[in-house]
Parts: structure tokens; sequence; C-alpha cells
């Protein structure tokens, strides 16, 4: 039952994101390397998930005939509008990652941090190639990031495109 609810509370939060929205706020640069494309990015209980665009970061892309297409559910279809991405994280990504809050944040050293916030490298096939992280985070946290990132889902395609190209997201994690 507390998961349906989950799922049509993140199905009607991420359908009302894909509505048009007339004040949207300022693009902030976080550092020099890294400037954020969306100013509206995904909210997700304790998460944030935002496309990032870095013009050093480059890879040969996917053409659309190398890439093996499923249907896109609604939610998967706004994340990515909303993303402004040719890459769509499957519907339960979000949820997946913020029932990993309380193993991220569980040691004295962890639990004093507000955020982490990690660059997710994904490749041209969808699959994420590496991460980057941001925050000051000490070596068993770290090292926790790393076993949930690989726990993570492929991104899927999204249909229409010509090439699929890496792409970099900023996934920001509440405590």
């Amino acid at each position: 039952m507390k998961s349906q609810f989950r799922s049509i509370f993140f199905s009607v939060f991420v359908v009302l994101f894909g509505l048009p929205y007339e004040n949207q706020a300022a693009i902030a640069q976080q550092t020099p390397e890294y400037l954020a494309v969306n100013p509206l990015p995904v909210k997700y209980n304790h998460l944030e998930i935002s496309r990032i665009e870095n013009n050093s970061f480059s890879g040969m892309p996917s053409s659309k005939d190398d890439l093996s297409y499923s249907d896109l559910t609604v939610v998967e279809e706004n994340m990515a509008k909303n993303l402004n991405s040719h890459w769509a994280w499957p519907e339960y990504t979000l949820d997946m990652i913020d029932s990993y809050s309380p193993f991220l944040f569980r040691t004295k050293k962890s639990q004093s941090l507000e955020e982490v916030k990690v660059i997710l490298q994904v490749d041209a096939r969808g699959r994420i190639s590496g991460f980057e992280v941001l925050s000051e985070v000490d070596k068993g946290l770290k090292e926790r990031l790393d076993h949930m990132i690989r726990k993570m889902p492929d991104c899927k395609p999204v249909p229409g495109y010509q090439e699929y190209a890496p792409a970099l997201f900023e996934l920001t994690i509440n405590k």
C-alpha cells in the first residue's frame, strides 16, 4: 500500500513538472567546469537530479539503430523532457536512490553532512560509466556511493533522436 502511494505520488509529481512554468529560476554556475542546463531539476523526496552540460566531456554518440528501445512510461517521458535529455531514467530510479539515503548517511562523519552532490556520467549506450563526488566526503561514504551507483539501472533512449551522445547528470542527495 505504501509503495503504491509513493508510485502514485511520484507519478503526479513528475507529471506536474511537465506542465509549462512561466516564472523560471536563473541558472547558477556551480563550478567553473559544469554549467546547469535546466533551471528546473527533477525533485523527489530528498533528491534532486538535473542534466548538466560540459563541453570537455564528449564521446562517440550511438546511432538510433545501435540501441534497443522499450516503451517509456508517462513519468519517464516527462522526466526526460524536464531534464531536456535524450536519456530517460527508469521510473523507479529516484525511489531506489532515495531508499539508499539512510545507508549513505549512517556513520557519524556522514551524518554531519546535509547533502552530497555527485556527477553521473552516462555513456552513449545509456550506462553509467563513471561518477565524481563534488562534496567533501570520507572514504566510507564514497564507497557507499559507489555501491549505490553500481546498483542504478541503465538509462533508456528516448525515441525520436538520430544520435544518443554521452551525458552528465548532477545528483543531489539530501539527508
